[in-house]
C-alpha cells in the first residue's frame, strides 16, 4: 500500500517559503533598484520625481539579480527554523523522507525558474528600453547639463567645448523640439583614428534637436544640427581659415535597438537573420553595398574607355560629364587613376543641361592628371552612388556649337563632386539582406573585385553573434540558478541545523554568489572570446548544483 504524501505540511512549508521570498525579494530589489537610480539623478538626467519613476521602473529588471539571492536566502531560513525545531526529526519518524521534504523547495524553485524565463525573455527588455528613454529622451538637457559642468560634448568626429549652454525658444514652424544656443563654443574635429584635424572658436553657436529623423530597421534616429557664426578655424593641412557661419548636421542612431539587452527574447531570434537591425550592422552593410556598386560602376566605365573611348557621369545639377580616356586603373583603396588617351591628357567635357540658356554647348577640360574616388561629403544624396573627380593642371575652355574648342583658361586643380553613378544598381544592393549582399561580395570576390569590406562585415557579424549567443545563455542560466539556489539553501539548512542561521545562510550564500559572478563573467567572455566563455557562464551553475547534490547525499545518509 503507498504511503500517502504530506500534503499538510507541503502546504504549510510553501506558504512559509513564499512568504520569505516576497520579504527577501521586496528588500533587494528595492536596495538595488535605488542603487541604480543614484547615478543618473547625481548626472542630472533624472528630476527628482523622475528618479521615483526611474526607480519604480527598474524593480523588474533588478529582479534578475534579487530572485536568485532571495531564493535562496528564503529556503535557508525555513528549512533551518523546521530542522532546528527538530519537526523534521519528527517527519522522518513518521516516514516522511528527505527527499520529499524538498518538494515545496523544488516547486517553488520551478516557479521561480518559468517567471524568470519569462522576465527575461518579455519583461525586462521592455522596463529597460522604457528606463533608457527616460536618461536619454531629452538630448538637450544632456548635452547643456554637460557643458555647464564644465565637460565636453561629442557628436561624432566632433568635439565641442562651451562656457554654458542655455535653452531658447523655437522659431515658428521649426521641426525641432528643443534648441539650445552656446556661448563661445570650441570646436574640435578628428580623424576615424582619434587624431586632430582642425580647431577653431565661434562667438556663438545654436544647436537644435529633430527626433526620431529616421525610422528604419535600425530603429529611429536623431539628428542634430548646429550653426557655428563668426567662426575661426586653424586646419593642419590649409592653415587659418576664417568663416561667417559653419552648419554642422550629425545624426545619431538610437541605443535602445543597438543594445541586445533591450531585445525581447523573439527579437534576439529574428536578430540572427536579420542583423541589419543593429545600426552599426547596417551601416557596414550599406558600406558594402556602396563597395560593390563603386566596383561595378568603375568597371562599367573601364569597358566603356575600351570600347568606345568614353564614359558619361551625371553632376548633382542634371548636366553630363563625358570623360575621354584609354583606361582605368586602381591607385589605392577607393581610388582609381584615369589613364590618359593617345594624346596625353585626359578630356572632360561638361555638357550643359538640355534647355538651359548658355552661348556655348558646355565646357571643355584637359587634364594630365585624373583621380576618380567615391564622394564622402555629409550633404551627398542618400541612396545613390555619389563620386568625385579630380582633375590636375587643367586646361579649360568653351566648346562651341560645332565642338570647337576657344582660347584655354590654365589651372592646377579642378574638383567635380556629386557626380552620380548608375542609381538603379545601388539602389537593389542596398535593398537586400546582410547575407544575400555578402554572397552577392562573394561572387564579386571571385570574379576579380575587391571586397575589403566584406572582411569587416562579417568581423561584425561573429561578435553580434557571440553577442546573442552570450545574452541568450545569461538570461538562461540566470533562470536556472534560481531553481539551483532555493534547492542549496534548503539542503544546506538541513545540514548544519544545529548551527546560526547566519552561518548557515554563508554556507549557502558564497558558492550562490560565486555562481552569479562566473554567470556574469562567462558572459563578457562569450561576447569577445565566443563559446568558451560558455564554458565559464555555466560553470558556475553546474558546480553549484553539484554541491547541491553533495549536500543532498550527505543529509540524505543521516
Amino acid at each position: 500500500m503507498a504511503r500517502p504524501q504530506p500534503f499538510t505540511l507541503w502546504r504549510s512549508v510553501f506558504g512559509e517559503l513564499f512568504r520569505n521570498l516576497a520579504l527577501s525579494a521586496a528588500i533587494l530589489v528595492s536596495v538595488i533598484a535605488f542603487a541604480a537610480t543614484i547615478k543618473p539623478l547625481a548626472d542630472g538626467r533624472l528630476a527628482p520625481l523622475d528618479a521615483i519613476k526611474f526607480m519604480l521602473l527598474a524593480i523588474p529588471p533588478m529582479l534578475a539579480y534579487a530572485l536568485p539571492f532571495a531564493g535562496c536566502f528564503a529556503s535557508t531560513l525555513v528549512y533551518h527554523r523546521l530542522s532546528a525545531d527538530n519537526e523534521f526529526v519528527a517527519a522522518a519518524s513518521g516516514g516522511v523522507s528527505h527527499r520529499s521534504l524538498l518538494v515545496p523547495a523544488a516547486v517553488l524553485g520551478v516557479v521561480l525558474f518559468g517567471g524568470m524565463v519569462l522576465l527575461s525573455e518579455q519583461v525586462i527588455p521592455r522596463f529597460l528600453g522604457t528606463m533608457q528613454t527616460m536618461i536619454t529622451q531629452d538630448l538637450a538637457k544632456i548635452l547643456a547639463n554637460s557643458i555647464n559642468r564644465g565637460q565636453s560634448v561629442e557628436l561624432k568626429k566632433i568635439l565641442v567645448f562651451a562656457d554654458r549652454a542655455q535653452p531658447v525658444d523655437l522659431e515658428p514652424g521649426s521641426d525641432a523640439t528643443t534648441a539650445l544656443v552656446l556661448a563661445h563654443p570650441a570646436v574640435i574635429e578628428r580623424d576615424d583614428d582619434g587624431n586632430i584635424e582642425s580647431e577653431g572658436t565661434a562667438s556663438r553657436a545654436t544647436l537644435w534637436v529633430f527626433p526620431d529623423a529616421g525610422q528604419g530597421d535600425s530603429g529611429p534616429t536623431t539628428r542634430l544640427a548646429m550653426r557655428l557664426e563668426d567662426f575661426t578655424s586653424k586646419d593642419s593641412k590649409t592653415g587659418l581659415v576664417t568663416g561667417r557661419t559653419l552648419p554642422v548636421s550629425i545624426t545619431v542612431p538610437s541605443t535602445l535597438r543597438d543594445d541586445p539587452k533591450f531585445l525581447r527574447g523573439d527579437e534576439l531570434r529574428d536578430l540572427r537573420t536579420r542583423p541589419e537591425r543593429m545600426s552599426w550592422i547596417d551601416q557596414r552593410r550599406r558600406r558594402l553595398a556602396n563597395e560593390l556598386a563603386l566596383g561595378r560602376a568603375i568597371d562599367d566605365m573601364s569597358r566603356a574607355l575600351s570600347s568606345i573611348g568614353s564614359s558619361t557621369l551625371l553632376d548633382s545639377a542634371g548636366r553630363q560629364l563625358v570623360i575621354r580616356a584609354s583606361a582605368v586603373r586602381a591607385a589605392g583603396k577607393n581610388s582609381w587613376n584615369i589613364i590618359p588617351g593617345p594624346a596625353g591628357t585626359v578630356e572632360v567635357d561638361l555638357l550643359r543641361k538640355d534647355g538651359a540658356p548658355s552661348r556655348s554647348a558646355g565646357v571643355r577640360h584637359l587634364a594630365r592628371t585624373a583621380i576618380l574616388a567615391p564622394d564622402t561629403s555629409d550633404d551627398r544624396p542618400a541612396g545613390e552612388l555619389v563620386l568625385r573627380l579630380e582633375l590636375r593642371d587643367v586646361a579649360s575652355s568653351q566648346l562651341g556649337e560645332a565642338g570647337s574648342a576657344a582660347e584655354a583658361t590654365r589651372r592646377e586643380r579642378l574638383s567635380f563632386s556629386g557626380l552620380l553613378g548608375p542609381k538603379a544598381q545601388l539602389a537593389g544592393l542596398l535593398k537586400m539582406g546582410t547575407y544575400p549582399l555578402l554572397d552577392e561580395a562573394e561572387k564579386s570576390r571571385k570574379t576579380g573585385g575587391v571586397s575589403w569590406e566584406s572582411g569587416e562585415l562579417r568581423r561584425e557579424l561573429d561578435a553580434l553573434d557571440n553577442e546573442i549567443t552570450a545574452k541568450q545563455n545569461e538570461r538562461l542560466a540566470v533562470a536556472v540558478s534560481c531553481l539551483v539556489m532555493m534547492l542549496t539553501g534548503a539542503v544546506t539548512a538541513l545540514r548544519f541545523s544545529r548551527s546560526l542561521p547566519l552561518t548557515v545562510y554563508l554556507w549557502s550564500f558564497f558558492p550562490a554568489l560565486v555562481c552569479v559572478i562566473t554567470i556574469s563573467g562567462g558572459q563578457q567572455l562569450t561576447r569577445s572570446h565566443g563559446w568558451p566563455g560558455l564554458l565559464l557562464l555555466w560553470g558556475g551553475v553546474a558546480v553549484l548544483g553539484v554541491y547541491t547534490l553533495w549536500t543532498y547525499m550527505i543529509v540524505r545518509k543521516h
